[in-house]
């Protein structure tokens, strides 16, 4: 494996995860390759059996722990190991010794797409663990290590099942990738995105996998310490909006605006609600949507159709969320006639206001050529059953920008929006 450093900027593309955005890495001692999407929204770093030989990973140190993760679409569970974990790039890559990594066994379908796992960004907060030794000394297993799997030979191999049964074991938070990287001083204490879109574009009809790979829109970068320093990612000021908690990147969504409308409050967190979640809204790389709390989702929708009454007939596919993306015929739509929205935030204390905006073009709220050639996609939607009030602000909101993660930063870290060049 090789050298480490502390900046290392890498290509992304979004073709894997269908949208969101995965990065190469190597793991352990035979340097399987696997494509993990770039996830803020979470904190394990996790990868499928198929795509990591453990079995043969001369690097791998077993432990106690397993560990079972559902996001808003699908989950999965396995043992969790520690093994290199080495960032590739053109030049030399990033390498962590013994990162902790978990093993996907068991996995709901299209819980990574065409991806081979997630590499949570996140806090510390998110990324429980469970000790399963008491349980593997009682059934005489030594050592008492989570792999191989075999030792732990549960008899429910569903999700909700293998959570149901670690949960009468004890939890503790294991470290993130990201935690281990910045503590160990192999990268800075902040990581960058550039994005350009939240669905996969399709230029031409039946293009395969790696001819849209090819395509400049599909692509992005990952710079991994890297920020206010590539100057050449982005052009004019920064906006700094304030991480007000580390589960997510937790923010305070304070206004929504259509162009054109008076701006609408947006709804703020309290009691167990705020207790619980933290915040109204966090920002999340691994999103291909922009999902809303009910109430501004509404809000935005109304404005919508009172700019043009044809427009409730264009957005009926998607005022429903079925798991799948949607499509329109592209000829139905007219970008032009459709508004900016603005998304106002409390401003980091570094800034001169209180509050500040970011935009969501049309262009961004609208994915062309996607799901399919000369279709068009709605890339906002309402929250999801069963989620809190807390708006997810995804992709479709990034795309214009250049985004630090700048965790080194007051309490809990800014996130800085500047133009990107690209």
């Amino acid at each position: 494996m090789s050298t480490n450093r502390k900046t290392l900027r890498m290509p992304i593309t979004n073709v894997f995860a269908k949208g969101g955005f995965s990065v190469t890495v190597n793991l352990g001692s035979q340097l399987d390759t696997a494509e993990l999407v770039l996830d803020t929204g979470s904190s394990s770093l996790v990868v499928t059996k198929e795509a990591y030989g453990a079995h043969i990973d001369k690097e791998l140190q077993p432990t106690n722990y397993v560990q079972c993760i559902n996001y808003g679409m699908g989950g999965w569970y396995g043992p969790v190991v520690k093994t290199g974990v080495d960032m590739l790039a053109d030049g030399p890559g990033m390498l962590l010794h013994a990162a902790h990594v978990s093993l996907a066994v068991v996995y709901s379908k299209d819980t990574f797409a065409d991806a081979d796992g997630i590499i949570g960004l996140a806090f510390h907060e998110l990324n429980d663990g469970h000790n399963l030794e008491d349980y593997l000394l009682g059934k005489d297993v030594t050592p008492a290590t989570t792999y191989p799997w075999h030792n732990v030979e549960i008899n429910d191999d569903s999700i909700k099942g293998f959570k149901k049964f670690i949960r009468q074991h004890p939890k503790s938070e294991l470290k993130p990738y990201f935690t281990q990287l910045e503590e160990k001083g192999i990268s800075a204490n902040k990581f960058s995105f550039v994005t350009r879109r939240s669905s996969i574009h399709h230029a031409e009809p039946e293009l395969s996998q790696e001819e849209l790979k090819q395509d400049p829109l599909n692509c992005g970068l990952f710079i991994l310490g890297g920020g206010e320093e590539d100057v050449d990612l982005y052009e004019g000021d920064f906006v700094r909006i304030k991480v007000i908690d580390d589960v997510y990147y937790n923010v305070r969504l304070l206004k929504v605006k259509v162009e054109g409308f008076e701006p609408f409050d947006a709804p703020l967190l309290a009691g167990k609600n705020l207790k619980r979640h933290r915040s109204n809204a966090f920002v999340d790389t691994g999103a291909s949507l922009i999902v809303l709390d009910n109430v501004i989702f509404n809000y935005i929708i109304e404005c919508f159709e009172k700019i043009n009454p044809k427009f409730k007939q264009i957005l009926e596919p998607f005022l429903s969320f079925e798991y799948i993306e949607e499509g329109i015929s592209l000829e139905k739509l007219e970008l032009s006639e459709w508004p900016d929205i603005e998304f106002i935030f409390e401003a980091s204390v570094n800034s001169s206001d209180d509050e500040v905006s970011l935009f969501c073009r049309a262009d961004d709220y609208w994915q062309v050529n996607a799901p399919q050639h000369n279709q068009a996609s709605f890339k906002i939607i309402s929250q999801l059953p069963g989620w809190p009030d807390q708006s997810i602000l995804g992709l479709p909101l990034l795309s214009d920008y250049y985004v630090i993660f700048a965790r080194f930063e007051n309490e809990y870290g800014d996130i800085k929006f500047a133009k990107a060049k690209i």
